[in-house]
């Protein structure tokens, strides 16, 4: 007789949905245990907090319709499952990434609807397979694959949700075969043979500085609104006319723009006079926005294109097979591998290379001479072998052939203004829009933009390293000074950007004087003779901008150091759990870093004695200690090491659940 088995997923998010598809796969083809499976979330399952489905439609995702999923695609199973390690998704979700579903939607009257609304399945018509989707429309498919599962488990699976958070795991009875109790908000306990966290974002405490800023609203009778999830802000109150102070230019931002423009009643059109410009029509309820960010400016765009990755980039020096060979030359030496020596080097110069590839290709007249022989000067000193040398003898082929303003310096790319005054608002927000623009046409150029063209070769070369630094196979020096602080904040403003529409959006609201900029390395304080909120730019000579309302534009930081989640924080006051422990040169003793202590895959958690849980694993961004880019979805078709590390993480914790 088949044993049963019971596995509690806390986490009922994308990964939780994940865990559960991958035990249906497992299950239908592997007979010998009955699951007994339990998702655990206050939040709807599939969708979970950040995409569930009743936000606002103006939340868009920063990735295009083709790109994620949570199920695997056919291509993906059959480059892994020649073992039958990987099997196929059971029927009824089989095939449903997220734009082969979209597209059942749109077009196929066969396929069953499972509490889509009319709004939801005419956004689904509108969205080509290029566009990108709100978070809403991602959070119905999720919510969708969910009900799908469920609904077709296999015999040997059962699926039972609790609407509930789990609070707290502790060890159970050894006599009752299940070695594990999870503690529910309700006061319900249930026992389980394994455990798996999913638990994805989770609110966390204020640093020092935040801190300060909060108290001093409340003594003051200020509004100061710290990191949030932004479908959970009451946007609607903040004040119609009014000097609102946003710190942070990321991704978050353009959700509160959204909000406070289009939100509210105003409207968008396009510019006749000029092409890939917007103009935009105030319904006269928006605040008057202060944006400030270290770099001073958004995120870049994304370049516009049929593919996520562009078709005519060319990296060939870093590659799988250089990884593996520098893998293998480091365990051969017995040395560390540093990421800044061994891989940073390569990327950059793969970055240069399709930059002035694409520069000789479209814009031949900014080369001194014939553009073909200065690209084989240029791939003749990337070839070099002397790292010291590549970089200096590029500097002299480029200053002394290439037009100055087209000399490519990724390095300078995240703050273009970055040593320059301006002596007003009005100056900066007038060479901001310049940047925006010329932003703008670079995106629509796609893959004729040599620097949409570089960007797009780090954004390849990012998925490369999410495999060539996972399980931590380089120093930790190097995670935290290259990757963390070099590559890491270098290709996040470049290839994490909002849609191109984003940025057009954002141009017309500076013309329209509805959103200004603070200016570069921005600082805000508390000041109690004025009252109130004071905000300026060393960079920008202008008078400091005041006001009641602070708001942060970014969400709650990851990192379980300081996360609020009690299930978190008792799994390491009761030493089940601990923060990764990193070994610095400078540090006596092991210093606690952002993400939990695990083995390698399948991630089991380590305790606080240094030993293994065997029967609690770890998913998702709680990993960011031993992964790298946490956050990003699943690829759709992409190979399970490299874009599908999401997926590949499911599978293993499923095959160990099987033995």
């Amino acid at each position: 007789m088949a044993r049963t088995q019971r596995i509690v997923i806390i986490g009922a998010g994308p990964r939780g949905l994940s865990v559960v598809e991958r035990l249906a796969a497992h299950a239908a083809v592997r007979t010998e245990k009955n699951l007994d499976v339990h998702l655990v979330d206050p939040f709807p399952p599939g969708a979970g907090h950040v995409w569930r489905s009743d936000q606002s439609r103006l939340f868009l995702m920063n990735t295009p319709s083709f790109f994620p999923t949570v199920v695997p695609s056919d291509s993906t199973i059959s480059a892994a499952a020649s073992d039958g390690s990987c099997p196929r998704p059971i029927p009824a979700v089989r095939g449903l990434t997220f734009e082969q579903w979209r597209r059942k939607v749109a077009d196929d009257a066969s396929f069953p609807l499972i509490g889509l609304s009319d709004d939801d399945i005419q956004e689904a018509r509108n969205l080509s397979r290029e566009g990108f989707p709100s978070r809403k429309i991602y959070g119905t498919y999720l919510s969708d694959v969910f009900a799908r599962l469920r609904a077709d488990l296999p015999k040997t699976m059962t699926l039972t949700y609790h609407a509930q958070e789990a609070v707290r795991i502790d060890h159970g009875e050894k006599n009752t075969g299940r070695p594990y109790l999870v503690e529910l908000g309700d006061g319900v306990i249930l026992s389980a043979h394994s455990i798996v966290l999913a638990v994805g974002h989770t609110d966390a405490k204020l640093r020092d500085d935040q801190q300060d800023l909060m108290e001093f609203a409340a003594r003051r009778r200020l509004h100061y609104w710290p990191p949030a999830v932004p479908a959970d802000v009451r946007w609607s109150a903040l004040p119609a006319g009014e000097n609102v102070l946003v710190r942070g230019m990321g991704l978050n931002f353009h959700d509160v723009l959204a909000q406070l423009t289009e939100g509210r009643g105003g409207r968008f059109d396009e510019d006749q006079n000029h092409p890939n410009r917007l103009l935009y029509t105030p319904s006269g309820r928006e605040p008057m926005v202060w944006a400030g960010s270290r770099r001073g400016t958004p995120y870049r765009a994304k370049a516009v294109l049929d593919s996520y990755y562009p078709r005519s980039t060319d990296n060939k020096f870093f590659t799988k097979a250089a990884v593996e060979r520098i893998q293998q030359s480091a365990r051969s030496e017995g040395r560390e591998i540093d990421f800044e020596i061994d891989y940073w080097p390569l990327i950059r110069r793969d970055a240069q290379w399709n930059y002035y590839r694409t520069l000789a290709r479209t814009n031949p007249e900014a080369i001194a001479g014939e553009a073909d022989e200065f690209l084989t000067q240029v791939d003749a000193v990337l070839s070099y072998t002397a790292d010291a040398a590549w970089w200096n003898e590029l500097d002299r082929l480029v200053s002394d052939r290439v037009d100055k303003k087209f000399v490519f310096t990724p390095e300078r790319l995240p703050r273009p203004f970055d040593g320059q005054s301006f002596q007003s608002h009005e100056e900066y927000a007038a060479a901001v829009v310049h940047f925006l623009d010329r932003d703008v046409v670079a995106s629509f150029d796609g893959e004729d933009s040599p620097l949409k063209m570089a960007i797009g070769s780090m954004n390849q070369a990012r998925a490369l390293v999410k495999y060539a630094v996972a399980n931590r196979s380089i120093s930790d020096e190097s995670w935290i000074r290259g990757l963390e602080r070099k590559f890491g904040g270098l290709v996040e403003g470049l290839a994490s950007g909002p849609p191109v529409l984003r940025i057009q959006q954002m141009a017309a609201l500076v013309r329209a004087g509805v959103v200004r900029f603070l200016g570069p390395d921005p600082v805000f304080t508390a000041d109690e003779d004025a009252g109130c909120f004071i905000a300026s730019s060393p960079w920008v000579r202008d008078e400091p901008v005041h006001s009641s309302w602070l708001v942060e534009a970014l969400a709650p930081a990851n990192d379980v150091r300081v996360t609020t989640s009690p299930l978190l924080g008792r799994l390491f006051e009761d030493g089940l759990a601990r923060p990764w422990q990193m070994h610095l040169a400078d540090s006596p003793a092991p210093v606690p870093a952002k993400g939990l202590d695990v083995t390698t895959p399948p991630y089991r958690v380590v305790r606080a004695d240094g030993e293994t849980e065997p029967g609690i694993f770890v998913l998702g961004l709680q990993l960011s200690s031993a992964q790298w880019g946490t956050a990003i979805a699943a690829e759709a078709d992409a190979d399970l090491g490299l874009g599908s590390s999401t997926v590949a993480d499911s599978n293993r914790v499923a095959g160990a659940v099987f033995g």
